[in-house]
């Protein structure tokens, strides 16, 4: 997974290899689309296994309708997989049609980026620009902008922070993979009737989310600082798809990765981080230390 990048240097080039998705022989969509066809696969799986479990008649009014929401939550993944799997079909056809129709890309541009504009007064282009040049050019690419905002006259630039963070969301993975280690522990075992999950999990726990609350809310027979661990042991195994939860799921900016390290060790220490209890319905209500 690559976490580095930044804006150009000054005078840099860029040639026609760095301006789509495909440089080389590698092509992220692709990559993408052949990521999310799995991840049908082993939802469509998981589908098929809560189906069969539903026909079983020894189980327990709560272990139903723990059931029914994995069916109805595997649907939603499902319709969600194939839609993206729709438009980036759709932007590569796009591309296809634009690279084919009109004089093709420009074989080099100029890096300039809205810092760059404010070193050199602003108002004269770095590069000299051909006279009645359209806003677009012959492949409908917009041209790039001067025009300085407040955001552009701030120290760093939030626009090649944000691309930069796009880039890395494409590499990360969603779904982690963690056996709750609580479910066969002796404190879990001798619980009796009233325990939280009523039964060991039958597969293991995948989506961030509810990896989070099934430690928040369940396995009240374990002190919070055993189950804080035991969370902490789970996101430290499933870093990519932890971060994934953060910046996707939960919309939240991380300039580096000190916020996941932090929030790591936290619970490793036996301590909820803030964090997690602002971001997590489920943490939200859990015992505070």
């Amino acid at each position: 997974m690559s976490t580095s990048g930044g804006p150009a240097s000054q005078g840099a080039v860029i040639g026609p290899g760095n301006l789509s998705y495909e440089n080389g022989s590698v092509n992220l969509d692709e990559i993408t689309i052949r990521q999310l066809t799995e991840d049908i696969g082993a939802y469509r799986y998981d589908l098929e296994f809560c189906k069969n479990e539903m026909a079983t008649s020894s189980l327990t009014p709560q272990e139903m309708r723990t059931l029914q929401l994995r069916i109805l939550d595997l649907g939603h993944q499902i319709r969600h997989c194939q839609h993206r799997i729709e438009l980036l079909q759709a932007q590569t056809q796009m591309r296809k049609q634009s690279s084919s129709s009109g004089n093709g890309i420009p074989t080099q541009i100029s890096a300039v980026g809205p810092f760059m504009a404010k070193r050199t007064g602003g108002k004269t282009p770095l590069t000299p620009m051909p006279p009645k040049r359209s806003a677009e050019d012959a492949n409908g690419i917009p041209a790039p902008s001067l025009k300085k905002t407040k955001r552009d006259n701030s120290s760093a630039s939030p626009e090649f922070d944000e691309n930069i963070a796009t880039e890395t969301n494409m590499s990360l993975q969603r779904l982690g993979f963690w056996k709750c280690r609580l479910c066969t522990a002796p404190k879990y075992i001798l619980a009796g009737e009233g325990r939280l999950p009523s039964a060991p999990c039958k597969w293991p726990l995948k989506d961030i989310s509810k990896m989070i609350t099934h430690f928040m809310e369940m396995h009240t027979e374990h002190e919070p600082a055993e189950r804080c661990v035991e969370l902490g042991s789970a996101l430290e195994k499933n870093r990519g798809p932890f971060e994934y939860w953060l910046r996707r799921s939960r919309s939240q900016n991380i300039a580096d990765y000190s916020v996941i390290d932090d929030a790591i060790s936290e619970l490793l220490g036996g301590h909820l981080p803030v964090l997690l209890r602002k971001l997590s319905r489920a943490a939200a209500g859990f015992p505070s230390s």
